[in-house]
């Protein structure tokens, strides 16, 4: 009941997020107007720059009444060379909140009604956190649309767990609750506070209720029970998205942009994308936090060059390293390691980074270990856990059993686990959490993504 009133509170507070934007003043070069679309059955609000120019480039925004608003720095600059081209999604800035689901899905189905009303058959297409899983959603389903994809920050690919835990922290400073910024200094510390608190309650994974349990999966019932709330519809809509077996075949080239310190949207999510996608390539900032967006002189001749040559090979293409042997971490801390070892044993160490690793077994025991790009390929036994703490990151297995695991938490983003025998062996109670992960055994194929507690009890 407490993690019920816990949520309820949370959800009082993100109306916080949903005051109206004021009319915009526009440039006199620039244009805007009223599209109908056909999805929400609601006119959507435009913007438009550099309507002199051949290429098109289309922004989504995030979450906030701010809608186009957000790349307002950022569109003078790209609308020299391009046209530009920004919309307020239905239930955001100046379009219509229709009733609906505002989902990713939902949302892309209505870009391209948009888009095949324009005459728009082929584009660029730009996304930031929750625009940015919204474009990645469009590239997903209608990649012989685009030219290029560009995501900036793109929130909810993760498990929803996951993510929303990492999103407790939610800051003031991140430009995601501006009209707490309207507020005395004093009380925006105090609900900033109050967020974060309540969201690392309701955040752990046993507390977090799912939005069918709250709302049932009726998109109806969906769209009457947050009538009015399109910043919540929306929120919890982006948690449901699901990009399992969507992301490696996508070619379309991609350029993901992401703040060292994003406090909403991890950057691991950006190392998951640029794992998964085939033909990306990832920029990380330091100091941008959640909105890269705010600094246009910084990312906008990375956009640019991009755009101009989308060469993404370099940072999938490495020489291999010869071998290190074996690696052996007994009761130390803080370590960093890298490089190819015919086996590792990690045994009672804390915080170890395995980054860009390549072995023939991983032995964990009473440990904490962050993996990076790890492939493993074994014989027998790929990776053993026990009484450890796992977070892994395009974590790719190739073994007889690919995961032993017992009395362990397992946090697997974008993992592949192919075995002969068996993808998991439990033997005891484990906690999984997978994120856009695919298991593989005795020839059957399981996409994984969610919350799985596995092992005798």
């Amino acid at each position: 009941m407490l993690n019920v009133l816990l949520f309820a509170t949370f959800l009082l507070l993100l109306p916080l997020m949903q005051a109206k934007a004021a009319p915009p003043e526009l440039p006199p070069d620039w244009h805007s107007g009223f599209a109908t679309e056909p999805v929400f059955d609601s006119k959507v609000f435009w913007v438009e720059a550099g309507k002199e120019n051949d290429n098109t480039i289309l922004l989504i925004h995030g979450l906030g009444q701010k809608g186009w608003r957000d790349w307002q720095q950022l569109i003078p600059l790209l609308a020299q060379e391009h046209r530009v081209l920004a919309i307020d999604l239905p239930g955001f800035g100046r379009s219509d909140s229709p009733a609906g689901k505002y989902s990713p899905e939902n949302y892309a189905n209505m870009i391209k009604a948009l888009a095949d009303n324009a005459g728009l058959s082929h584009f660029d297409l730009i996304g930031h956190s929750m625009g940015g899983n919204v474009a990645l959603r469009f590239a997903t389903r209608y990649p012989e649309y685009l030219k290029h994809l560009v995501l900036i920050s793109a929130a909810g690919v993760l498990e929803r767990s996951t993510f929303a835990q990492h999103s407790a922290a939610l800051p003031i400073e991140s430009g995601m609750v501006p009209a707490l910024q309207e507020l005395p200094e004093s009380l925006q510390v105090d609900i900033s506070q109050l967020i974060r608190d309540v969201s690392g309650e309701l955040l752990r994974w046993e507390a977090l209720p799912t939005p069918e349990d709250l709302l049932g999966s009726d998109e109806h019932t969906w769209a009457r029970a947050l009538a009015g709330q399109p910043t919540i519809n929306a929120a919890l809509a982006l948690t449901q998205e699901n990009y399992s077996g969507d992301l490696s075949s996508l070619q379309v080239p991609s350029f993901i942009i992401w703040g060292k310190d994003d406090p909403v949207t991890p950057l691991r999510t950006g190392h998951l994308l640029n794992g998964q996608l085939p033909n990306s390539r990832l920029e990380v900032f330091p100091e941008m936090g959640h909105m890269p967006v705010n600094y246009p002189e910084r990312i906008y001749p990375l956009i640019r060059d991009f755009l101009k040559n989308p060469d993404t090979r370099s940072q999938h293409v490495a020489d291999t390293p010869a071998s290190k042997g074996e690696y052996h971490c007994n009761n130390q801390n803080n370590q960093t390691v890298s490089g190819v070892y015919t086996a590792m044993r990690i045994v009672g160490c804390k915080n170890i980074q395995l980054k860009q690793v390549q072995a023939q077994s991983i032995f964990i025991h009473q440990s904490q270990v962050d993996m990076l790009n790890v492939s493993v390929t074994s014989p027998g036994t790929g990776l053993q856990v026990e009484h450890s703490s796992l977070t892994a990151t395009n974590l790719s297995i190739n073994a007889e059993r690919a995961i032993v695991a017992g009395n362990s938490e397992l946090d697997l983003a974008g993992a592949t686990l192919t075995a002969k025998k068996a993808a998991l062996t439990n033997l005891a109670p484990n906690r999984y959490v997978f994120s856009v992960s695919e298991l593989k055994s005795s020839g059957v194929q399981e996409w994984a993504h969610g919350v799985y507690r596995l092992g005798a009890q």
